[in-house]
């Protein structure tokens, strides 16, 4: 009667129903699939990635390699390098944890070099390989974070877990893609990015007179040089190899070993742009222009205050990818302009007989200092 009236079978009525009722329950789980699915094809297209930078890097250190080493012993040095963990110290009592900080970088520095040393005789070759295993540790990280986080939301079916890592595998996928192609950069040891700073450093000393360099601080570089009767301070990373440099103590060198009193400190950095700026765009500021843990800006800003100068910055918006990858022409023609109001803010700001500190910022890989004959 009920069938004839509605013109529809009960049962299938009832199955349909229950059908509903079971997808509305399963959906959750269908979604976690789905996006599980996803996860595990980021994983796998990681992994891919990761063994063929490692392949890249090892291929590198085979063919500079001492001739006593061999390649069983690359492989093993490699695996130890890529799985170097970096414990920070205690923040307990916060009161002096930049010291400790600075202590526990400085011997991650030396021990990677150490590592790399052990393997390959030339100098510039060991600072460019050093930081290609650094960065290849930075993608293993990052793999081995992405795989716990997947792992776990399979194992406890935590939903929204697994949905958050979804919504950051686009920018996960970017990230890795600029690690693996700076592996590639440090390899070949040309100009990244980030170089932006030390680059505008050398400009500024290729327009100096009377250039002297002193080398008295661990991979870094303090010039003395005059600029239309003004003297210049100029700061940078030892290059061409891979390094950042001690900046904060080659400061300290500048006030203390010098006995210098610039009117200004004047730093020159890569910055992070945002989606609606343009890649190459400068911009001024007051501070400290460098990125990092933030124990060498501590340092600066801390001499800057107890001498009272004034600090001044130059900034040049990149993405992150453009700052650890090879320079584009955007950011080097920003770096002739930076160069250009550097100065300009010099012979503007800072009077005849007067001296400047100018610190260029970032990583110096494949940029070398010019007049080098001139070394003290």
């Amino acid at each position: 009667m009920f069938a004839q009236v509605t013109g529809y079978d009960p049962i299938w009525l009832i199955i349909s129903m229950l059908i509903w009722f079971a997808l509305i329950f399963m959906l959750q789980d269908l979604q976690m699939l789905r996006y599980l699915s996803q996860v595990s094809g980021f994983l796998s297209y990681l992994g891919q990635l990761l063994n063929a930078a490692s392949a890249n890097v090892l291929n590198a250190l085979d063919k500079v390699k001492r001739k006593e080493v061999q390649r069983a012993e690359l492989e093993s040095t490699l695996k130890k390098m890529v799985d170097f963990a970096v414990i920070e110290p205690t923040a307990l009592d916060p009161n002096g944890i930049v010291p400790k900080f600075k202590h526990i970088l400085n011997t991650y520095v030396d021990t990677y070099e150490g590592e790399i040393r052990r393997l390959v005789e030339d100098g510039v070759l060991v600072k460019n390989l050093t930081t290609a295993v650094e960065a290849l540790r930075y993608m293993n990280f990052i793999y081995k974070i992405v795989d716990h986080y997947y792992k776990t939301a399979r194992k406890y079916k935590a939903f929204y877990l697994v949905i958050q890592l979804t919504m950051l595998l686009p920018l996960l996928k970017e990230l890795t893609d600029t690690v693996n192609e700076a592996v590639n950069s440090f390899i070949k040891g040309v100009p990244i990015g980030d170089s932006a700073g030390p680059l505008v450093a050398y400009n500024v000393l290729s327009q100096c007179g009377g250039v002297v360099y002193h080398h008295d601080v661990k991979d870094t570089v303090v010039a003395e040089c005059e600029y239309q009767g003004r003297k210049l301070y100029v700061i940078k990373a030892k290059g061409p190899g891979s390094t950042v440099g001690r900046l904060d103590e080659a400061v300290e060198y500048v006030f203390q070993r010098l006995d210098a009193r610039p009117k200004y400190i004047v730093t020159i950095d890569a910055a992070l742009r945002l989606e609606g700026e343009r890649t190459g765009e400068i911009a001024e500021g007051i501070g400290v222009a460098m990125g990092g843990v933030g124990v060498e800006k501590f340092n600066i800003e801390s001499y800057a205050t107890k001498y009272g100068v004034p600090l001044y910055a130059f900034l040049i918006k990149m993405r992150q990818s453009e700052a650890l990858t090879t320079m584009t022409s955007d950011i080097y023609n920003a770096v002739g302009q930076t160069t250009k109001r550097v100065l300009d803010f010099i012979l503007n700001n800072v009077a005849p007989g007067e001296s400047v500190l100018v610190i260029g910022v970032g990583n110096t890989v494949g940029v070398g200092q010019p007049f080098e004959g001139a070394a003290s």
